[in-house]
């Protein structure tokens, strides 16, 4: 499944960036040949598992592995006590008195959720290694857990860290406007109490982690399927106690990652430690149920929304407190809370706002990035807030959203909070979603269903993802932060024979970027994506990288593909001037074109072999202050701003958004949502390679429409999860999820060099559409959603409690 090679006279002046080019990598993994960290195995290596407490809170008072390592095969374990000895704990995003939650990669005196790790133990065989596990002896005493954030909040309430003053740690307001004049002012005031639920990434392919240590050198090497590996080395290094130059990070294949593989740093700190005390190579690899149980979570949210509106329709202000349940750990926490910011009035002219956050660590599993982290909460807050306005007011959902877009010619727009919104066209993304969706005729369709007894619904719902991140939004944490902006990294090297090879610091976990990477450098050097290769995965000692490298928050179609485009730049730049030379002509008549360096209205040129050629083995035909070889290394920084004193700034470079259109109905006898229509329409600006865009849509779709259906993680008071298996944590299947249509808009962003914007998170469209279209069926019979997971039993409890609907139940109807 290769690109084809086009004929000569087709390829010739032909662009390849915008193409629905077939993936250069598909082959390998349709045929089995991907290269994932699990396949890796290394002389010597040994297998680790850890032992997990059963308890949401407990004081660890002893571990005995005495008997286990009585067992053949078994050579070491490794307890909470030995890292507090040999490792510092993790820094926090946030600072004293709260950095004081002393997290390790193993946990020290208690255990503070269900599933956490208490120690490990390694043995020859990953069977030998969990026989031995179940030998361990750990004695615990129970603690009172807190997993309500609410009543974690209050005074008496169990400390989930007993040298913290209070639960909640770290809360802040922000006021953006004249909120109070806004809701004065105001013609109607709807509030509301919303819950965004607790879901997770679910990827295919579980962490997986292998390290291995070179005592004499003190010198790591870890392979694993992480996302972002330059931005955690300093995250294991310090804790390690080893300079960060002496941790060589391998990525190879990953299947998928969705932000759930961001934070597996404390897993890779443990593997190097148990590469330490072994003096051989560890392998650990998670099981589904610690993945769903110790893994990290989406951002689950407790909102008190309000939104003010005049008579007309216009919103005038919104504000809410949210209190986040961050879990056990604060982790990367409070990003996720804070990144409303990114878009906090989503695509309206909203002019006042205020959110009241608040983070609160309970006895739950940690609270990481999830796909549209921390964003798509904030866009279900103001969609849910506008529907229940526009109930209020009487008007369609629809025509309140149109009339407080932004409108196209209004861009670049500078939101409330400060954000530059980067182009597109709001209204007019609605009108084709209505036109493809026939919204008139699904609303005729729901009267006339709704007269037969069934209970059908409409649902709208927006969505937008800022990215990639401005750094500097740590500052509105800590303004004494030194972190701002973003960066990434390619290489492009043409060897002597006319090889090419990119690399990125971007790292690959299903997005193609092997092919669009070749479609942005086979523009530039007039040549074909067959005639490149990118070297796949990551390799801290091979690939380019920065700082900030790796694939999350939607950054590769800015940083990574500008990176990629600025080598192609400079290398074809090099190109041309060698090739001037050689001919002896003006670099403005060198034309690149079908692998030759062509002297434009001539029959003259050199083949891109022979120019290299020249560059690295006839250096005498060149000029000594020209540097010799064919090879650039080009760093791509987005401009950013630091933030404004009052917690304004633009924290993100471009803006995707999107509008989904649902129509649902509810099974009265069991409250199941069947989804019967779905539109789905996106704007990525200008799209590197559609038919790979087209996939990462599909999979946001069911991401966020299987949230809202099918995935919740479930707590009971004692803080044991009731969904650790996929018995009961239901992520779809294909066979799941109805029939759906997929359309683009397609504005060229203002703001970067090829007109990207991110894509692939959905900004949560398909989940508030979903629960919007419930409410707007349940709103006949009385019912109303709060909760972004719409379970049956939920919705079937309303339709029971509505006497209207009960009488038609008892009558046959």
């Amino acid at each position: 499944m290769t690109t084809e090679k086009a004929p000569a006279q087709e390829r010739q002046g032909k662009k390849w960036v915008g193409q629905p080019v077939r993936r250069k990598e598909d082959l390998r993994f349709l045929t089995g040949h991907g290269n994932y960290t699990d396949d890796v195995t290394l002389p010597g290596m040994l297998h680790a598992v850890f032992i997990r407490s059963p308890y949401a809170h407990a004081r660890i008072v002893g571990i005995n592995a005495s008997k286990a390592l009585e067992m053949d095969g078994v050579f070491a374990v490794l307890t909470g006590e030995e890292v507090k000895e040999m490792t510092d704990p993790f820094d926090e995003s946030i600072r004293a008195p709260f950095d004081q939650l002393r997290d390790y990669c193993l946990a020290v005196d208690t255990a503070k959720h269900a599933g956490e790790a208490v120690a490990a133990i390694v043995a020859e065989t990953p069977y030998l290694a969990a026989d031995a596990a179940e030998l361990v002896d750990v004695e615990y005493e129970p603690l009172p857990a807190v997993t309500n954030v609410e009543k974690a909040m209050e005074p008496d309430s169990p400390k989930v860290h007993s040298n913290l003053p209070s639960n909640v740690v770290w809360n802040d307001v922000f006021d953006y406007g004249d909120v109070e004049s806004a809701f004065r002012d105001a013609d109607v005031v709807v509030k509301e109490r919303l819950h965004f639920h607790r879901f997770t990434s679910a990827p295919l392919e579980n962490t997986v982690v292998i390290a291995s240590y070179e005592p004499i050198s003190d010198t790591a090497t870890v392979w694993s399927n992480n996302q972002r590996p330059m931005l955690n080395i300093p995250f294991i290094s310090k804790p390690l106690r080893m300079p960060s130059e002496n941790i060589r990070f391998i990525c190879p294949d990953i299947g998928g990652g969705f932000g759930i593989k961001n934070n597996s740093y404390p897993y890779l700190v443990a593997a190097v430690l148990l590469a330490k005390k072994t003096g051989r190579p560890v392998k650990w690899v998670e099981t589904r149920s610690e993945h769903l149980e110790a893994s990290t979570h989406g951002n689950e949210v407790l909102y008190d929304g309000e939104i003010a509106l005049s008579s007309d329709g216009t919103v005038l202000g919104v504000r809410a407190r949210a209190v986040h349940d961050e879990g056990s750990y604060m982790r990367r926490e409070p990003i996720g809370a804070i990144n409303f910011i990114r878009h906090a009035t989503v695509g309206y002219k909203i002019r006042n706002l205020k959110m009241d956050i608040s983070t609160v660590v309970t006895n739950k599993a940690v609270v990481g990035p999830n796909r549209s982290y921390g964003k798509m909460q904030q866009c279900y807050l103001i969609e849910r807030l506008i529907d229940c306005g526009a109930r209020q007011l009487g008007m369609d959902p629809v025509e309140l959203r149109m009339k407080n877009f932004v409108q196209p010619d209004e861009m670049p727009y500078e939101n409330v909070s400060g954000c530059r919104l980067d182009g597109g066209d709001y209204p007019g993304m609605m009108r084709r979603a209505m036109e493809t969706f026939d919204y008139e005729g699904a609303k005729r369709e729901c009267d006339e269903a709704r007269k037969q007894g069934c209970i059908m619904g409409i649902g709208v719902g927006m969505g937008m993802d800022g990215c990639p991140i401005n750094a500097a939004l740590i500052r509105v944490i800590d303004p004494k932060r030194q972190t701002s902006g973003d960066s990434e990294a390619a290489s492009i090297r043409i060897d002597e024979t006319g090889g090419i090879l990119v690399t990125t610091g971007s790292v690959p976990q299903g997005q193609g970027f092997e092919t669009t990477c070749a479609q942005i450098v086979a523009d530039e050097l007039g040549i074909t994506p067959d005639d490149i290769r990118v070297a796949p995965g990551f390799d801290s000692a091979t690939h380019a990288y920065t700082a900030f490298s790796g694939t999350y928050a939607s950054r590769f179609a800015i940083v990574g593909a500008g990176a990629v485009y600025g080598a192609g730049r400079q290398i074809r730049d090099k190109i041309v001037k060698i090739a001037a030379l050689l001919m002896e002509v003006a670099e403005d008549d060198i034309e690149l074109a079908d692998g030759q360096a062509r002297v434009r209205g001539t029959n003259r040129s050199m083949t891109l072999r022979e120019i290299a050629h020249v560059a690295w083995r006839d250096l005498a035909r060149l000029p000594e202050d020209l540097e010799a070889g064919l090879y650039t290394h080009y760093v791509y920084r987005p401009k950013f701003d630091m933030p404004e004193a009052n917690k304004r700034g633009n924290f993100s470079f471009t803006y995707s958004y999107g509008i989904t259109l649902a129509l649902v109905e509810i099974d009265a006898g069991t409250g199941k949502v069947k989804v019967h229509r779905l539109v789905v329409m996106d704007d990525f600006g200008r799209r590197l390679n559609p038919l790979i865009v087209e996939g990462q849509i599909h999979g946001a779709i069911g991401h966020q429409l299987g949230a809202a259906l099918y995935e919740n993680l479930y707590y009971d008071d004692e803080g044991q999860l009731l969904s650790s298996t996929f018995k009961d944590y239901w992520a779809p299947t294909a066979a799941d999820f109805p029939e759906f249509e997929v359309e683009y808009l397609e504005t060229p962003s203002i703001a970067t060099p090829l007109g990207t914007r991110g894509g692939g998170e959905g900004g949560g469209s398909p989940l508030i559409a979903a629960s919007n279209a419930v409410d707007n069926a349940l709103a006949p019979f009385g019912g109303h959603i709060t909760d972004s997971f719409l379970a049956p039993e939920r919705i079937l409890k309303q339709l029971q409690q509505s006497s209207d609907h009960q009488t038609e139940i008892e009558s046959g109807g």
